[in-house]
Parts: structure tokens; C-alpha cells; sequence
């Protein structure tokens, strides 16, 4: 045990076993969604069901496994959505190409992915964010968190045209799971003047959830709680990619979406919710973020090679934390359970977006507690501000774009007009670049 904790580091970052086995219980709860969503949008693009589903179990499991033992962070790692949806509706259901092409595609983002990992690229380009908008990443990954729960959980319309239709069984579970959870969430109770609450209160609140929809009808409890006749399914969609094809210049657009989008994605992601963990150094940075690129890196690689899209850190991740979760085990917890559902998978696909969706609403608030750090005057407030608001309605990799960009601009009006001509009022070039980069995406 002495061995366990040591390498761990429970006692420096204020947990304990059950706390961080408890918090990876938390964030697969919240992440189950991904072998049902996944596996649709890839049965969309032609792909075999039972094979993506496996696969997307399998790989995600040992990824996420691989970034607890090689990062010690609580951070798990799935299909991205987002490169699912290009691959499916734009470029097979577009005619442009097959999905053993697109994996192909996906192999050459991810090996690009690796290369810049290992050469440390990844590490200098977080380094470049002005540190006003790393501190802001958290936040937007909170609201980004709020609206994907609310929209799937339909408590909201899609293009935030109102609320949802009420009179719908599903939503009226999504809208009782919410006020189950923010109660457990916030339940206190003082006895002899010391005060306890509810350890595990959002997946307690999962399962509760569950439970009712159970008992509404909403949720079908399945004919078997095993995997049957499924295993052999994985040879249709592994190793099928095509890699030589997939250098046709003609891809190159959208090996350059995948690769930008998970770049920003995952450096988001990782700061966010380390931020929400306090694991974030004075200027901002992540310590170990190089690690957690290249786990990430070598993911979409494997995933590609078993017929997976993007394999990227999930914003999910912040239940753990929330839950306690601050080191590897939490994730090698997640990780374990993503394997063990490769036998067990109706039991964990019968566990409703109404039910998720509550927790993740009140995480995402949580998160966008790390507001309370920034700098609120004008010229360093609002790059912040204009990138919470792109997050909300365009996503994170969106939204840091904007916020460079308007960091770049708000610097330089500031030299230009004020009196404030210093070097350290302009953004520095590696931020211009790096801004340009970024912007790459508006233009594919």
C-alpha cells in the first residue's frame, strides 16, 4: 500500500484510495454515453456496430489506463465527438471517401500527434497562451459542459431557441434528476459541530436517476447483463484503415480539422480541468502536460488502427475531479470499467442521458468557479469574456481561436492609442503564430 500511495501521490494531493476509486466510478458514469453515441454516428458511416462499440470500449480502456500509470492524472481519454460527426456525415455520407480511408486519415493526425509530443512542440505552444487565457480555459470548458448536458438531456432546444418539450417523459426525468442532484450536491448536515456530506454525491445521484426511469418505463432494463456473440465483431472494423490512400492531397483539409481540433481540444481540456483541481503552476501551466499530449497522441494512433476516430481527453474527466479524484487511480479506475463493460455492456448502455446530464450541469458550474482568478480589468477581462461567450455557442477549439485573436487585438489597439508602448503590451510573436495557427480551421 506504502508502494500504491507513494507512486500516486495521495498524500500530496489530499486523497485517499477510496476517494480516487470512488471519483473513476464518477467520471465513467458520465463518460458511458460515448460507446452508445460513438457507435451510432459510426453504424451512420457503414461501419459495424457490435466491432465500434468493442473497440471503442477496448481502447479507451487501456488509453485512459496508460494516462494514470505514465501522467498520475485523473484524466480519461474516448472517441472525440466532434470527428466522428465529420467522418460519418461529411466525409462518407459525402461521397468524399470510405471509413477505412478516414481512419487512415485519422492514423496520420495522430502519428503527426506523437511527433510533436515526443519534440516537446505540444509543451512550447501552452506556453505561448498569454496566461489571462489560460486562466479563463477552465470557465469555458464549465459553460461548454452546460450547454452539451442541457442540449442532450433536451432541457434546452439545439439552437438554444428555448426549453425543452416538458410534456416528453425523458425530459421530465432529465428535469427530477436535476433537482435530485444538485440536492445530494449540496446536502449538509452538522452534528456535534462537525459537517459531513454526501461522499459520491453525483454518481449516487446517477444511479437514483436510473432508478426512476426504471420505474417510469423510460429506462428498458436489458435481456442479459453479458456481451453475447459480439467479440468476433471487432475484426470487422480493426485494422482495416487505409493509410496510402489516405495521403491523397485531396485530405488533406480534414486530416488538418482532426489534428487542429483535438490540438486545442485536449490543451483546453487538460487545463481546465487541472485548473479546477488547483494543479496548475503560478504562470498557468501544467507541469506534466507533456505527458498527458503524448498518452493522448499514441490513443489516436491505437484507435485508429482498431477503426476509432480521434481518441482525445475527455471534458468528463472533471466529475472525478469533482469527486475527489486527483491522481492516476481515478483514471485506471475509469479505465478498468471502460474494459470491464466489454462484458457487461447492457448494463452500462441502459444508463440514460437524464441521468448524466444533472451532474455534468452542476460540474460545469463548479468549473467555472476558476473565473474568481482572472484579472478584470478591461484589456485583460475581455479576451476572456469574448472566449466564454465562442465557447457557449462554437466549442472550445473554437473558442480559444477567438480569444487569441482577440488577446492579439485588444494588445495591440492598447500599444497603438495608449501610452502603454511597452514590449510586454504587445503579444509576444510566438502568440501571433500561434493565433494565426489556430485560425487555420475558419478557412478549411
Amino acid at each position: 500500500m506504502q508502494k500504491s500511495k507513494a507512486f500516486f501521490q495521495f498524500k500530496e494531493r489530499g486523497s485517499n484510495v477510496l476517494t480516487e476509486i470512488l471519483a473513476g466510478f464518477t467520471t465513467f458514469a458520465t463518460m458511458a454515453y460515448v460507446l452508445v453515441v460513438h457507435t451510432g454516428m459510426m453504424i451512420d458511416a457503414g461501419m459495424d456496430g457490435a466491432g465500434v462499440m468493442l473497440a471503442c470500449a477496448l481502447i479507451s480502456g487501456i488509453v485512459t489506463i496508460a494516462m494514470g500509470l505514465f501522467s498520475d492524472m485523473p484524466f480519461a481519454l474516448a472517441p472525440g465527438m466532434g470527428s466522428n460527426a465529420v467522418l460519418a456525415y461529411t466525409v462518407v455520407a459525402g461521397g468524399l471517401a470510405s471509413w477505412e480511408v478516414g481512419m487512415g486519415m485519422f492514423f496520420i493526425s495522430g502519428v503527426i500527434f506523437v511527433l510533436l509530443s515526443i519534440f516537446k512542440v505540444r509543451e512550447k505552444v501552452v506556453e505561448f497562451i498569454p496566461k489571462v487565457l489560460k486562466v479563463g480555459i477552465g470557465s469555458c470548458v464549465g459553460i461548454f459542459l452546460i450547454r452539451l448536458s442541457l442540449v442532450n438531456a433536451a432541457l434546452v432546444a439545439p439552437n438554444f431557441g428555448g426549453l425543452g418539450d416538458f410534456s416528453d417523459p425523458n425530459v421530465m426525468l432529465a428535469a427530477i434528476g436535476l433537482a435530485i442532484t444538485l440536492f445530494l450536491y449540496f446536502f449538509r448536515i452538522t452534528i456535534k459541530g462537525k459537517t459531513y456530506q454526501i461522499r459520491g454525491s453525483l454518481l449516487i445521484s446517477i444511479a437514483i436517476i436510473t432508478i426512476i426511469g426504471l420505474c417510469m418505463g423510460i429506462v428498458t432494463p436489458p435481456a442479459t447483463i453479458f456481451t453475447k456473440s459480439a467479440f468476433q465483431s471487432l475484426g470487422k472494423v480493426a485494422f482495416k484503415l487505409k493509410i496510402f490512400e489516405a495521403l491523397n492531397p485531396k485530405y488533406f483539409s480534414f486530416i488538418l480539422i482532426f489534428f487542429m481540433g483535438d490540438f486545442f481540444s485536449t490543451l483546453g481540456t487538460a487545463l481546465g480541468v487541472a485548473g479546477k483541481a488547483n494543479m496548475l503552476d503560478e504562470e498557468g501551466n501544467l507541469p506534466v502536460i507533456g505527458k498527458i499530449f503524448l498518452v493522448d497522441a499514441c490513443g489516436t494512433v491505437l484507435g485508429a488502427l482498431f477503426g476509432l476516430t480521434t481518441v482525445t481527453t475527455y471534458v468528463e474527466s472533471a466529475s472525478g475531479v469533482e469527486a475527489g479524484g486527483r491522481s492516476g487511480l481515478t483514471a485506471l479506475t475509469t479505465g478498468a470499467l471502460f474494459l470491464l463493460s466489454m462484458l457487461f455492456a447492457p448494463i452500462f448502455l441502459m444508463i440514460p442521458t437524464a441521468a448524466t446530464a444533472p451532474a455534468l450541469v452542476c460540474i460545469g458550474i463548479s468549473m467555472m468557479q476558476t473565473l474568481g482568478n482572472c484579472d478584470f480589468s478591461d484589456s485583460e477581462w475581455y479576451p476572456v469574456a469574448i472566449m466564454l461567450i465562442v465557447s457557449l455557442f462554437a466549442g472550445l477549439a473554437n473558442a480559444i481561436a477567438i480569444g487569441l485573436v482577440s488577446f492579439c487585438l485588444i494588445r495591440l489597439v492598447k500599444y497603438v492609442f495608449t501610452s502603454e508602448r511597452s514590449k510586454e503590451t504587445l503579444p509576444s510573436l510566438p502568440c501571433v503564430i500561434l493565433t494565426i495557427l489556430s485560425c487555420v480551421q475558419f478557412f478549411l
